[in-house]
């Protein structure tokens, strides 16, 4: 088991040290862009070159020579297992020490005094080893512990992706063949489908530890159900080390401070490694963290604890984080010392060469970023939902400097088979969840779309069911003033976790399949809003448009057109609101002065994904129904659904003169590239 600090706060931990065992065997990299150093021995100055040249020809001492790379090590005790690592099953069993080539002899003639200096310098240089490390990393889980389809739901038949079994196949491959390995998780491993909302996070800290986490970072998600929500299913189970370096706890909370550290040091080939964790710092908005938490700046909490490691002795450092995109380039732009960053929370996929399935790269994988010191920092993310494993395979030379970045994520099509150990398990697990989750509600005959590249960039069909929904639960009795009390509804896209595939089982709509879609069990509420706060809730939806985030607005009883080309602020062009007081129901201009009844997810009523002028401007607010049960009512009622997108909302770009509606996806990912040198979520 990994052990964890003892101490009940986070300043410096001095012993964090957690050896890796090396399995037997090395292996080449995986095919994928790269950065590399200039010289073929060291990475440096390529001086070794030339001295062992000089030798050969006035010496003829070719033979005896000690240039070019060292031997590959070999870790004694090794096995092709990984055990010693973190795991429910086998132990760590002491730190691994590299067996090293011994130099050999030199020949009398080197003891001449212009030889002695030319030797000299040809060693300075050529004594600077390489050192492979290969890091394995997941991100936004949400929760899939079983296989998906492509869109990451259900699968109902052959061609399933992702699941913690077949996971399970492809690290213990990775292991079996690579020397210096590690595997870590950037967070959100809660909330997603019914498995989270049975077992809320047990069944992830089982099969982390099934599957030899070697290190974690919390995400935003992991605090959903609070602090103590935290502690007993998930923290006081998992084995491995829970980090993050800007998450500071008061004096309330003694246990929850002593259960994770801001980073901690792996041996491994007997080289140290530190691992600093980081989570998003609008986790407050985002979760349910309570009063106790805060969440510190990621930059200035991240260079603390490196500079901690680097007067420790440590040279080579991941930042694992789970902030976004944009924060994660920060981290390897602003902070001195990080070699490596991992992240997640933007389910940002990153891939060189032609991709494998529908996720279309935001660039290439390594993302290389320009440190403010002079270096190249590989940035990595592995999309989301287990559906792809990242592997990164770097070379450090002596000083800990990244000689070359090189890999891509992996696939976790159904060509990769399942454990069958982990799949034991995986089906144990299940047999809680079945009268819940085959519990059929109705039928789709339609697609209904939930992913992040349609209900975060533009209006998507599933946005608009669930908005249909909220609304219809609203219908009361008409009086000779109002046909209904209310006509509008917001859902904020980041909401929407995934899509319900109608050739999956016929079509037929599960619980399981609405819990995978409205995983946070909020409730729909209605509120009483001016017409000038509504303004400022729809420009928010768009501030930031085209980075993915979750404040894009779904919208039923709304129309609304944007001018994405105006600066954040001014980018509503057009907002309509369906009448109430009126006979025919007909699109009105929003009024300023005017109060107006919406119905929308507690979430959103609480402030969540940033829209604090909800929480601050809002006249008047009743709780509503849970949103599952309303949803769940809505489709049981129709018994068939077939939602359409019907024009509610519209994008444009005055720049070009253009409407970006039909080219909206294709903007958005070139927007993420462009602007990922600045900003992200």
């Amino acid at each position: 088991m990994c052990p964890k600090s003892d101490e009940g706060d986070i300043k410096e931990e001095k012993n964090a040290v957690l050896p890796v065992m090396a399995s037997s065997s090395s292996s080449s990299s995986s095919s994928s862009s790269s950065f590399q150093a200039r010289s073929p021995l060291c990475g440096l100055c390529g001086l070794c070159s030339l001295y062992f040249l000089l030798l050969q020809t006035f010496m003829g001492h070719s033979e005896q020579g000690g240039g070019g790379r060292p031997a590959a090590r070999r870790a004694a005790g090794g096995d092709a297992s990984g055990s010693g690592r973190c795991s429910s099953v086998s132990a760590r069993s002491g730190e691994m020490e590299a067996v090293r080539p011994e130099p050999r002899a030199l020949p009398r003639l080197f003891h001449r005094a212009p030889l002695r200096l030319l030797l000299l310098l040809g060693f300075s240089v050529s004594t600077s080893a390489a050192w492979d490390l290969v890091l394995l990393h997941t991100n936004d889980v949400h929760a899939r512990v079983e296989e998906t389809s492509v869109h990451s739901g259900k699968c109902g038949g052959s061609g399933c992706f992702a699941g913690v079994a077949r996971r399970a196949t492809m690290i213990q491959k990775i292991r079996d063949t690579e020397s210096n390995v590690l595997l870590l998780d950037a967070g959100d491993q809660f909330q997603g489908t019914v498995w989270f909302n049975i077992y809320e996070g047990a069944e992830a800290a089982h099969f982390m530890n099934m599957l030899d986490y070697d290190a974690m970072v919390f995400g935003n998600h992991e605090f959903d159900n609070g602090v103590d929500g935290l502690m007993k299913p998930f923290m006081e189970n998992i084995k491995c080390p829970v980090l993050s370096a800007n998450i500071k706890a008061d004096k309330s909370l003694p246990k929850f401070s002593s259960s994770y550290l801001p980073y901690k040091i792996f041996t491994v080939d007997g080289q140290s490694v530190g691992v600093v964790g980081y989570t998003s710092r609008e986790t407050p908005a985002l979760s349910r963290p309570g009063p106790h938490l805060q969440f510190e700046d990621e930059v200035s909490a991240v260079q603390q604890q490196v500079d901690k490691l680097q007067k420790l002795g440590v040279n080579k450092i991941i930042a694992l984080g789970h902030s976004g995109f944009t924060v994660d380039q920060e981290i390897a732009r602003k902070v001195s010392g990080v070699d490596v960053v991992i992240g997640g929370h933007s389910n940002t996929f990153l891939y060189t060469g032609s991709p494998p399935s529908t996720e279309a790269p935001a660039g290439p994988y390594p993302f290389m970023v320009g440190s403010e010191d002079g270096r190249q920092v590989p940035v990595v993310q592995a999309y989301a939902f287990g559906k792809y494993l990242g592997r990164l395979k770097v070379t450090f030379d002596q000083a800990g400097n990244v000689v070359t970045a090189t890999g891509n994520p992996i696939l976790l099509d159904s060509s990769i088979q399942q454990d069958p150990r982990v799949l034991a398990q995986v089906n144990e697990w299940k047999k809680s969840l079945a009268n819940y989750s085959t519990q059929v509600v109705g039928k789709t005959l339609v697609f209904l779309n939930g992913t992040a590249q349609e209900c975060r960039f533009r209006e998507c069909n599933l946005g608009n069911l669930l908005c249909d929904a909220m609304l219809d639960n609203n219908i009361r009795v008409s009086d000779e003033i109002q046909w209904n009390h209310v006509s509008a509804c917001i859902l904020n896209g980041g909401g929407i976790r995934t899509s319900i595939d109608e050739r999956t089982r016929n079509g037929s709509i599960t619980m399981e399949d609405l819990i995978s879609v409205l995983p946070f069990g909020g409730t729909f509420d209605l509120v009483h809003l001016k017409g000038s706060t509504l303004r400022k809730v729809f420009e928010h939806s768009v501030a930031r448009y085209g980075q993915s985030t979750g404040e894009f607005l779904q919208v039923s009883g709304f129309h609304v057109e944007f001018d994405v080309s105006k600066p954040p602020g001014q980018r509503v062009r057009s907002l309509s609101i369906l009448c109430t007081n009126c006979r025919v129901p007909r699109y009105e201009l929003v009024q300023d002065e005017t109060v107006y009844k919406v119905v929308l997810p507690s979430y959103l009523v609480q402030g969540g994904d940033n829209f604090s002028v909800i929480k601050d401007e809002m006249i008047k607010h009743n709780s509503g129904d849970l949103d599952i049960s309303v949803v769940s009512s809505f489709i049981a009622q129709r018994k068939r659904v077939y939602p359409s997108v019907e024009g509610r909302i519209k994008i444009y770009n005055s720049a070009s003169g253009l409407q970006t509606a039909p080219l909206v996806l294709l903007m958005s990912l070139l927007l993420q590239v462009l602007t990922s040198h600045t900003n992200f979520f």
